[in-house]
């Protein structure tokens, strides 16, 4: 049965909030959920009736803290099916849980050890085990990602061998709405001896999960995904696999004795909860649970997926419209992640906030997947238990209009004059012959992507500039500002510029595209410095 969208919405204060003269719309959940008035009120019940540090105090504040704390312990092993709360570690985000792992087997990896990811993975998983991999000669292999979204498994089954040491994966991917078929590759790992992490961070929040039934390793979590706080997250593990690994962190609360020259370490999980722990948000953690098994997790998951076959359904009909993941019809999570032909995410973005609607737009994190997709950026719309169809439709309004729309948003008093005539009219625009130096955006993490072309003369002016950009409209106007007036000079001044675009502009530009304002100015600025440093 679905839960009832509006009767929901009553308790999330947040979205009875209007932006400008609109309603919010809400459709950025895979970042973050809003919070029930039922979890935050945990924190005004904790700091006003028993605030205190848990297992350090024998008086009556700090043993009803210790045993709240512990219980949400209790409630979080009994939401992931795990045995008890030896088996639930408290850690900040999905983030550190990985970190921790990673960093407690660090010392049983070595060259001639394999990593195993797939290309879909967040850089939470995938720039951690490629650190790892660095810092201890083990190499990372990559579960390809098939055209429609899956994980090639006939390629995983090869790609698991005696030499995996583990196997790291998203349950769901957080820009394809795919739902992994974590059971098979725990299957695969087991069979060689490996380890599996599950990166439950876009699943524990939608769909009912049970860590013994996937036969995970490990899985982790985040809080504030699943209408919890921020800063909590979770780390499950098997006990005997927990009791094995080293601790990430060091101090007080994880040890069991200390000497001058050694430590011993606490029982689980306190082994792994090294100084004060985060104790009302875990708390709070346990209420939004509470709050969402009172709706079903079966519940939660049926209504995201019918919000996002909707939405696929009314973008498949757009032929301006690309869409990335499973088709219509196939099981994903509440996501869905697209580009309009003609309008950059963030210019998409932007419009959608005149409207009150949020979504994200970017590359959410998975550079190396959008490198697969061949698009530097997407958009993402994404939907959880209080979000509706009418929602829906009100983006849909605006991605028809967009590409209309864009010329006049650019041209409203909003934005200097220069932003609309270099968007109209770029200068320079196309690479430089031979160019002696070139520097590119692509390292940025808002999706943005673009190369300036720079031609130096002998005495260190600037001969010839040009730029070559898949960027937002903002972005790809800043670039041909710089483009036309860094001409001619000194590439040691343009190594030195701080604030030149903003100067230029008179701070006229929507605040929340500063970063698309200021992006091209720091590309050209990283340039110039690399081209200065290498000539002394």
């Amino acid at each position: 049965m679905s839960p009832d969208a509006l009767e929901i919405r009553e308790d999330f204060p947040i979205l009875r909030r209007r932006i400008g003269d609109d309603q919010l719309v809400y459709l950025d959940n895979a970042a973050t959920t809003q919070t029930p008035t039922q979890v935050y009120d945990v924190f005004e019940e904790f700091y006003t009736e028993y605030n205190a540090n848990v297992h350090r105090g024998i008086h009556a504040l700090s043993h009803e803290a210790s045993v709240a704390y512990e219980q949400a312990h209790d409630r979080v092993a009994d939401f992931l099916g795990a045995e008890g709360r030896a088996e639930i570690v408290f850690t900040k985000n999905t983030t550190e849980s990985i970190n921790l792992v990673a960093n407690g087997l660090r010392n049983e990896l070595s060259a001639g050890d394999e990593i195993v990811l797939t290309e879909m993975e967040h850089h939470a998983s995938l720039v951690t085990w490629q650190q790892i991999a660095k810092q201890t000669g083990a190499s990372v292999r990559y579960v390809p990602v098939t055209e429609t979204g899956h994980l090639d498994m006939d390629r995983a089954a090869e790609l698991v061998t005696e030499d995996t040491a583990i196997v790291s994966v998203a349950h769901v991917s957080n820009v394809l709405g795919t739902v992994n078929p974590v059971e098979r590759l725990a299957d695969l790992a087991h069979d060689n001896d490996a380890y599996i992490l599950v990166d439950g961070a876009q699943s524990a929040p939608n769909r009912p999960i049970d860590v013994r039934e996937l036969d995970a390793d490990f899985f982790a979590f985040s809080g504030h995904k699943l209408a919890g706080p921020t800063g909590i997250g979770g780390l499950y593990g098997k006990r005997h696999v927990l009791e094995a690994l080293e601790p990430f962190l060091f101090g007080g609360e994880m040890i069991r004795h200390v000497t001058l020259t050694n430590a011993s370490w606490n029982e689980l999980p306190w082994k792994f909860e090294a100084g004060t722990p985060p104790i009302a948000e875990g708390i709070a953690l346990a209420a939004a649970i509470d709050y969402l098994e009172d709706i079903g997790m079966d519940a939660v998951r049926d209504h995201e997926n019918e919000l996002a076959q909707y939405a696929l359904e009314q973008f498949a009909d757009r032929e301006f419209v690309q869409t990335y993941g499973p088709d219509v019809g196939e099981e994903r999570t509440g996501l869905v992640s697209f580009n309009v032909d003609g309008v950059h995410g963030h210019d998409l973005s932007s419009l959608l906030n005149d409207e009150g609607i949020a979504i994200r737009a970017g590359d959410h994190c998975t550079q190396p997947l959008h490198d697969v997709l061949d698009v530097p950026g997407s958009a993402r719309a994404s939907f959880y238990i209080y979000n509706t169809k009418a929602e829906i439709d009100k983006l849909l309004a605006v991605v028809d209009e967009a590409r209309e729309r864009l010329p006049g948003y650019l041209q409203s008093d909003r934005y200097h004059d220069a932003i609309y005539d270099h968007y109209r009219n770029p200068r320079h625009g196309g690479g430089v012959a031979d160019p002696t130096f070139t520097k590119s955006s692509e390292e940025t993490t808002c999706g943005d992507e673009g190369e300036f072309h720079l031609s130096i003369d002998a005495d260190g002016t600037i001969e010839s500039l040009g730029f070559e950009s898949q960027s937002c409209a903002v972005s790809q106007a800043v670039a041909s500002i710089l483009s036309e007036q860094l001409e001619g000079e000194a590439i040691e001044a343009v190594a030195e510029l701080d604030g030149y675009v903003t100067d230029t502009l008179d701070d006229r530009f929507p605040a929340i595209r500063r970063d698309c304002v200021v992006g091209p100015e720091k590309v050209i600025r990283e340039g110039a410095r690399e081209y200065v440093d290498a000539a002394h």
